[in-house]
């Protein structure tokens, strides 16, 4: 055996529920469960079918889990996809006027794959945490922790804002999943000194990171962070830039299903790549099997490139029980770029795994069981890099993001300035807890990210601007003792913005936890 394939996923969303619909707003998700969750826990129900084990790592975040688990999302997303059929049945009307016959076929099957979607969803009473916990307890995928609503760690002023995000965020996942996880997600793989012996404490074994914190140690070998026994395990700058390069990667490939070009009404995809710079409206109609055909060339070339990188790994290093370890090559994507971004990724994962799972050269195994078998041999300091443009925290925090992190900081600062309330009325600590659940959503790194990146800027500063009013109006009033008034708003604020139910104020203010611990 050459060495060992691990795929690990990032699932994540931010807060979108009765927070706008469309084009950015609830629909969002709702995609990203129609075109990447659903058919995802399909296919890992097949593989399970076949008893293949250990085949992928997968983050849930907490701020997406609250909302899968909502059953006003659940309810929201069976009604999504009864209208998407009546979309493309209003669809198929029209290429039958203009007897245009393979955007009718194209029509027709995506009128089916709603149609199968739909029985799928109610069949599993819409639990797809319980479908993916199921998987985990066969062996088959293995549960990764993350912080409370993905928030960019290192840009967090107040280490209490840090080990609350973290602390919650674990708490969220052992009550979601059942399990104590042996893996967590540093959001942005973004490090953050002091994290590693924050996360030993909770039972945390291993963090994943971009290689370029490891400032030139071998990214195919874990190695421990610091003096912790927390291991580092870095993904593969090839296996990500063989898929996600925008311009190289394979979904620009011109066979490919173009997800920039939407049909009138429906919003649906009916066109291909067709090639680089091609005008929309020079853009050919999508052919589905020539376009698998080509998924299948992309997986096998993939798994070329992995077995040539772990041939082209250096001997392990270090000595002691690490010492002769197998070399490792971890790949790691957003997984809502399978389906929803790259509308064939899902089919091209499934050809690697398949194949993986009977290799005799690469064993495929979840980051956790390669650790049991292949322990970490070195330590090291790790560089403060993100998976990042620039592998720094440049495409967070920038002069076009000041004002949010300025904000933020205050707000942090006005919220453990109100702990006291902690001894107050009941109804003093249901708005704290609200006040705190505002501050975690305003933590949020999809905000500065979409600001920096132009990417549904207005949505991302309007939602932003909306929870930073709605903690100083909770705040305001809780400081001025405007009691009647806090009761009669608070209802509506705690149904918009109903996450973390279970709220421990414990978690968020600490025990005598001073500010500058872990900075």
């Amino acid at each position: 055996m050459t060495g060992y394939f691990s795929l690990v996923l990032h699932t994540h969303m931010p807060y979108l529920r009765k927070n706008g619909a469309w084009p950015v707003g609830e629909d969002w998700l709702y995609q990203a469960m129609s075109e990447t969750y659903l058919p995802l826990l399909g296919m890992l129900a097949q593989l399970d079918n076949e008893d293949i084990s250990s085949c992928m790592g997968i983050t849930m975040t907490p701020v997406l889990c609250e909302q899968l688990a909502d059953r006003y999302i659940q309810d929201r997303f069976i009604e999504y996809l009864k209208v998407m059929a009546e979309h493309t049945a209003s669809d198929i009307k029209d290429f039958e006027y203009f007897s245009d016959d393979k955007r009718k076929a194209l029509g027709e099957a995506y009128f089916e794959d709603y149609r199968r979607k739909l029985l799928a969803f109610v069949a599993i009473d819409g639990d797809l945490l319980g479908a993916l916990s199921s998987f985990e307890q066969s062996g088959l995928v293995e549960t990764i922790a993350s912080s409370a609503t993905h928030a960019f760690l290192p840009g967090l002023t107040d280490w209490r804002s840090v080990r609350a995000q973290v602390l919650l965020g674990l708490e969220s996942h052992r009550r979601r999943f059942g399990v104590n996880p042996a893996g967590f997600w540093m959001p942005e793989c973004a490090y953050r000194e002091g994290l590693e012996d924050l996360l030993e404490s909770e039972g945390v074994r291993y963090v994943l990171i971009d290689p370029s914190a490891l400032q030139g140690l071998p990214s195919t070998y874990p190695h421990y962070v610091g003096s912790s026994r927390v291991a580092a395990i870095a993904r593969s700058e090839r296996a990500h830039r063989n898929a996600w390069d925008e311009h190289t990667g394979y979904p620009a490939d011109d066979l490919y299903k173009d997800s920039t070009k939407y049909y009138q009404g429906s919003g649906l995809h009916y066109w291909k790549v067709t090639g680089p710079n091609v005008s929309i409206e020079n853009k050919e109609i999508y052919e589905p099997v020539p376009a698998q055909a080509r998924a299948f060339d992309h997986a096998r070339h993939f798994i070329k490139a992995i077995a040539e990188e772990l041939r082209a790994a250096p001997a392990s290093p270090g000595n002691g029980a690490g010492a002769g370890a197998k070399p490792v090559v971890l790949a790691s994507y957003d997984t809502e770029f399978l389906g929803h971004g790259w509308k064939e990724g899902i089919y091209w994962l499934e050809i690697i795994l398949r194949s993986l799972a009977r290799s005799e050269g690469i064993r495929m195994t979840t980051p956790s069981r390669y650790l049991e078998q292949n322990p970490p041999s070195t330590s090291t300091t790790l560089g403060l890099t993100t998976w990042g443009t620039n592998k720094d925290d440049s495409t967070w925090i920038n002069p076009e993001t000041a004002w949010m992190w300025e904000a933020l900081g205050e707000t942090q600062k006005t919220l453990f300035g109100l702990e006291d309330f902690r001894r107050g009325s009941a109804l003093e600590n249901r708005a704290l807890e609200q006040a705190a659940r505002e501050v975690l959503l305003l933590e949020t790194s999809d905000w500065p990210y979409m600001v920096a990146k132009n990417r549904a800027k207005d949505y991302s500063i309007e939602r932003f601007c909306a929870h930073l009013e709605r903690f100083r109006e909770i705040a305001g009033m809780l400081e001025k003792g405007d009691i009647d008034k806090l009761e009669s708003m608070l209802g509506e604020i705690e149904e918009t913005d109903n996450i973390f139910a279970q709220l421990d104020l414990e978690t968020i203010f600490g025990r005598g936890i001073p500010p500058e611990e872990g900075n």
